[in-house]
């Protein structure tokens, strides 16, 4: 029937009959003020999230917006946006999931849209040069910031940090892609944490062990919840992976330019495991090996997507924009997230049955070490963009106040511009 919502996974139906059910309009308004609102990214917005949705509008359970904010990281792209997409999802099928996805997006797409015309038109004049060094420099504290919390959380076996440490090496030495070192953290997860640790259960089964430490999710290393069995319950066959249609997208002839940069943040946004940062090393070597825009533009790139509210994704959009103008912006945007939409809408459902078994907490435990990698390897091509030692000290003092403060990243980004831009007019 259309008049109440699909029960979740392991949800009673009358539970959601007794509650508000939000109309198609009603979930795109709210995810539109959210993309309006949503400054600073990862887990802040998902708060705010958490607070429209489950205590204000009370659309959601607490129980159900953690399985909601679960799936989400899971799955490459912005949190938060998925975490709309797969809310849409459950209350208006494929329809609400695009609706609430693209309602999120446009207000950031839009203001990164109308930034990078004004930096087209007037250039990086006298004035706005020191006002982006100092925002990239404190991208560059908060990316580092980020690292070392994921390593904290997630990176507590000597496997992990080999997986990260193989992974930062071959990002920056090899230009591998993040889909690939995901790919190499949870085959390694697979095999390292689930493989092994059978055998080892088989030969030592009576002997006593510590608990394994807990599962971190590839966002900023929030926990993933704990099983709510003990012992996994037996598979189903609802509990098959679903099957993705194959992607015919190896190479895009006779497509001309739009159609290589569409598949260019296509394969990006696939491999945006933990947000935007994760791809920036390998994104940013495409997109110099194609000449389309300077070390110091793709580093503006990035602080306008850390400074605009929605996912740094948006930085997709400005390069888009440098490069091919409105349509440039219209396919990049596009491209960089419908891969992750299409796997919530794919696989969200089938992540939020499986979430808490053994392969999957496996898998996530290599894949997280692979985005703390991906995270390092990010602050360091984007420190390479600094110059002199002001913009250093800036990095630094960034990276320490939000290792030791609860602050707002994008707050720390207009500091670190405004002191800057101080600086410069002080003639230092």
């Amino acid at each position: 029937m259309g008049a109440h919502a699909t029960p979740p996974p392991g949800a009673a139906p009358a539970t959601l009959s007794r509650r508000p059910r939000p109309t198609l309009p009603a979930l795109a308004r709210a995810s539109a003020w959210l993309g309006l609102t949503g400054f600073g990214g990862g887990l802040s917005v998902l708060g705010t999230m958490h607070d429209l949705l489950v205590e204000r509008r009370r659309w959601l359970t607490d129980r159900e917006f953690t399985v909601t904010a679960t799936v989400s990281q899971m799955l490459p792209g912005g949190a938060a946006a998925n975490a709309l997409a797969y809310t849409g999802l459950r209350f208006h099928g494929p329809a609400g999931a695009v609706a609430a996805y693209a309602a999120f997006i446009a207000p950031g797409a839009i203001g990164v849209t109308a930034l990078a015309a004004l930096y087209v038109r007037l250039g990086v004049t006298p004035t706005a040069a020191p006002l982006l060094a100092g925002l990239n420099a404190a991208v560059v504290g908060i990316v580092a910031s980020i690292t070392l919390q994921m390593l904290r959380a997630a990176v507590q076996r000597p496997w992990q940090m080999g997986v990260a440490a193989a992974t930062l090496l071959f990002s920056l030495g090899a230009a591998a892609s993040a889909g690939e070192m995901a790919a190499l953290g949870i085959g390694a997860g697979l095999v390292l944490d689930l493989g092994v640790k059978r055998m080892r259960l088989a030969r030592f089964q009576r002997r006593a062990r510590r608990p394994p430490p807990p599962v971190a999710l590839p966002d900023e290393g929030m926990p993933l919840p704990a099983p709510e069995r003990d012992d996994d319950p037996p598979a189903t066959p609802a509990d098959a992976p679903p099957r993705l249609p194959a992607l015919a997208l190896l190479s895009v002839p006779a497509l001309g330019a739009l159609g290589a940069m569409a598949l260019l943040f296509l394969r990006a946004g696939l491999g945006a495991y933990g947000g935007g940062f994760a791809i920036i090393p390998h994104l940013q070597a495409s997109v110099l090996a194609e000449h389309w825009i300077g070390p110091r533009q793709f580093a503006d790139a990035v602080a306008i997507g850390k400074l605009t509210p929605g996912p740094v994704l948006l930085m997709a959009t400005f390069i888009g924009y440098l490069v091919h103008g409105i349509a440039g912006a219209a396919v990049a945007t596009a491209a960089v997230f419908a891969g992750p939409l299409a796997l919530v809408l794919a696989v969200g459902a089938w992540l939020a049955r499986v979430r808490s078994r053994r392969p999957v907490r496996a898998a996530l435990r290599g894949l997280t070490p692979a985005v703390v990698g991906l995270m390092a390897a990010a602050a360091l091509a984007l420190g390479r963009s600094l110059e002199g030692r002001v913009e250093l000290a800036i990095a630094a003092a960034s990276l320490l106040t939000l290792v030791r403060f609860r602050v707002n990243p994008v707050l720390v980004m207009a500091l670190g511009g405004g002191v800057r831009l101080a600086l410069s007019l002080a003639g230092l």
